[in-house]
């Protein structure tokens, strides 16, 4: 079993971007990227009709901070240039397993510009070097074609389709599970 007793939030340096704990003074910037993408971020994600207050941000955030102290994730903001573009999460560690989940958004604004492929880059390399994980795993709707590409370009594997997994906008959706272990091709490293 992995000895994670928590998990650093420690900044973390990609190409583009930069992912680094989110701190108070940062919700304000982080509800109103939430409302400016809302629709674009509800397409393809069940919780940004959920996101209506500030509160709601810090909440959210809250639990992340939990799940880091308890080793069992944790939440960084995807910054560039000083501004916050979206989120990439470490969640479900699973220490006997040593392995985790990843999931991104960025808001409407930053995508197409490589910001999440850097991150998830970033982060799959913090998770297999700095934490020792195995296995890390994406699930992306099959209908987030830019989303699935990120997935591939990083070198995730297609496992499969898993039917029905999520229900977004009242609708339950089929998303394809992705893979990567450390002993994959070093496109992460």
């Amino acid at each position: 079993m992995l000895d994670i007793e928590e998990i650093s939030l420690e900044t973390l340096r990609g190409e583009k971007v930069c992912l680094r704990k989110i701190g108070e003074a940062d919700v304000p910037a982080l509800f109103q990227l939430v409302v400016d993408s809302r629709e674009f971020l509800a397409a393809h994600l069940p919780w940004p009709a959920d996101v209506i207050s500030e509160d709601d941000v810090q909440s959210r955030l809250e639990s992340w901070e939990l799940q880091a102290d308890m080793g069992s994730g944790g939440c960084w903001g995807i910054f560039h240039e000083g501004h916050i573009t979206g989120c990439i999460i470490l969640g479900w560690v699973q220490k006997e397993h040593h392995s985790a989940t990843i999931s991104y958004w960025l808001g409407k604004p930053f995508t197409g510009m490589g910001f999440a492929t850097d991150a998830l880059k970033t982060l799959s390399r913090f998770a297999f070097e700095t934490l020792k994980l195995n296995r890390l795993e994406i699930s992306v709707s099959v209908n987030n074609l830019p989303s699935v590409a990120v997935a591939r370009r990083i070198g995730f594997q297609e496992e499969g389709v898993c039917r029905q997994y999520e229900r977004i906008n009242g609708n339950f959706e089929d998303h394809i599970r992705f893979s990567l272990l450390a002993s994959d091709d070093q496109n992460h490293s």
